[in-house]
């Protein structure tokens, strides 16, 4: 074998292996204040600006707490004090700017800024509560779920 394939199948090789964990990334954290954290998988990781979030995910903020997320497709999602979040479905194709986008509110404070996805297709975002699950016909909300004593 020549050198020029060696390097060839070995690049091939790195972006089989890079590209899932790229491809998860749904969004970015933008903002925190105070304790954030993010479960995911096994693993329970200290949030940082920067970091990426996935499918998957659940953020949680502490008391005195809160995070900005930017999704890719430019949704907007803010956690308040004593929140938890889950990201239970992202899926955007920036071509067609085509997707679907469903999270579960556990408790605390969600601003929720629809991005792409839902100024084309609103019905393509879903907001769920402990109660109830929202369907998305405008651009901004705010989901208030209580804690339970």
């Amino acid at each position: 074998m020549n050198k020029q394939f060696l390097i060839f199948i070995s690049c091939a090789a790195v972006l089989l292996v890079a590209n899932p964990a790229f491809a998860s990334q749904s969004g970015v954290i933008k903002t925190v204040q105070g304790q954030v954290r993010i479960e995911r998988g096994d693993r329970n990781l200290v949030a940082k600006v920067g970091d990426p979030v996935q499918e998957l995910d659940r953020v949680m903020s502490q008391s005195e707490s809160s995070v900005g997320i930017s999704m890719n497709d430019e949704t907007l999602l803010s956690l308040g004090p004593n929140s938890m979040l889950v990201i239970d479905r992202y899926a955007y194709d920036p071509v067609t700017r085509t997707g679907q986008v469903a999270t579960s509110i556990l408790k605390g404070t969600l601003r929720y800024v629809t991005g792409l996805i839902g100024r084309a297709h609103p019905e393509a975002i879903k907001v769920t509560t402990q109660n109830s699950t929202i369907g998305i016909r405008g651009t901004e909300f705010i989901v208030q779920v209580p804690v339970d004593n």
